[in-house]
């Protein structure tokens, strides 16, 4: 994960012929943007809504010359403090702009040492026709992505497609930045190349997705908030990849990270001070509750109904979710005790599927009181 810093450069102002002070001011002198500056953003812009309206100006300028790869972008208010936050609000806000770095250097000019103007020269990866080029692939990527996508999804349903589909189509791997073209056109990235592709897409299909940063087992980290329904809720794709955490790349995702509220996100993530975010408490859309594959308390019987709704399904993996209070117990007689086994057979049974046999495979998720059962090959 990465935002670029800004380089602060400073001009001074050379006045010539006989010109006085009153004429110099109004010849370089930039006006401070308006207090009730109030255009609509282009889309969600999340960093940008928090933004102040002068900021938001400043951002609305810094963003038309990035969409145009303009070598420098001029006649900006000489607010440096201002102009770094509206650069890095539309480093988080525009996954788009995969040819500019986050990063450039600002320039002030100076008058009697007093700021008149500034203007900003952004970094870019890359020239307008390696951008041209990479465009037509992420286009059809895009396309590939939205043809598999069913007719009247619901904001819950393209949350998770892209979800899934993300994790389908990439492998985390180290890359030098979190470029959404190293996903969409190479398949594989870090976690911020993740969270900046799952934000395109999402924003595009009208689901309002924000990119977000913090740490998760230790280590710097990027996610998304997302709002389907308008109901703020977390999404972490990079830690649903099996791949990730050194697993087969055909498994099947791990859905603790789809839909979840706060208190289940900082179970193993910390968000950094960088942008404010709600609280997320809604358990609308969390994967398990949604499926019914979440238990209040550990009932066998339900457990049973869920394994062979699962398995009737044509799934070889049950994924359960317990309550933090039903997880002891539900661990101690499904794994401790080995009542997974008989369980699991029964569920098969019913089914029609075929029975797991002796041996099966487990594995639990401690922190989200996951448990995962999958038969043996």
């Amino acid at each position: 994960m990465h935002i670029g810093a800004l380089l602060l450069a400073v001009v001074m102002a050379v006045s010539a012929g006989c010109a006085g002070p009153a004429d110099l001011l109004s010849q370089v002198m930039v006006r401070e943007p308006p207090a009730d500056y109030a255009q609509e953003a282009d889309g969600f812009r999340y960093a940008r809504s928090l933004l102040s309206p002068q900021e938001q100006a400043l951002y609305d300028q810094i963003a038309a010359g990035v969409a145009e790869q303009a070598e420098v972008i001029e006649g900006l208010y000489p607010d440096s403090d201002m102009l770094r936050n509206a650069v890095q609000a539309i480093d988080r806000d525009y996954p788009e702009f995969f040819w500019f770095t986050g990063s450039g250097k600002i320039e002030t000019t100076l008058l009697a040492k007093r700021p008149m103007k500034a203007s900003y020269r952004p970094n870019y990866r890359m020239d307008r026709a390696a951008r041209s080029e990479l465009q037509a692939q992420i286009n059809a990527w895009e396309s590939a992505c939205l043809a598999g996508l069913p007719a009247g999804a619901t904001d819950y349903d393209k949350a998770l497609y892209v979800y899934r589909y993300i994790i389908d189509h990439a492998d985390y791997q180290t890359v030098e930045d979190n470029a959404i073209t190293h996903i969409m056109v190479d398949g594989q990235g870090l976690c911020g190349c993740y969270a900046k592709t799952a934000q395109y897409l999402l924003n595009r299909m009208g689901v309002d997705c924000a990119y977000i940063s913090g740490t998760a087992g230790g280590e710097a980290h990027a996610w998304n908030l997302i709002w389907p329904d308008g109901v703020p809720c977390w999404m972490d794709v990079t830690w649903g990849d099996p791949v990730f955490e050194g697993g087969d790349p055909n498994e099947e995702p791990a859905f603790e990270y789809f839909g979840i509220t706060t208190a289940d996100l900082l179970r193993n993530h910390t968000l950094d001070e960088t942008v404010p975010v709600p609280e997320c408490v809604s358990e609308d859309y969390n994967y398990f509750r949604r499926t019914g594959l979440y238990f209040e308390t550990y009932d066998e019987a339900a457990v049973l109904e869920a394994m062979v709704r699962t398995l009737s399904a044509g799934e070889d993996r049950v994924c359960l979710r317990f309550s933090d209070a039903a997880w002891p117990q539900a661990t101690h007689l499904l794994i401790d005790q080995g009542g997974i086994h008989q369980l699991l057979r029964a569920a098969a049974e019913q089914a029609g599927a075929r029975s797991p046999g002796e041996s099966l495979w487990y594995s639990k998720n401690e922190p989200f009181c996951v448990l995962t059962v999958k038969m043996a090959q």
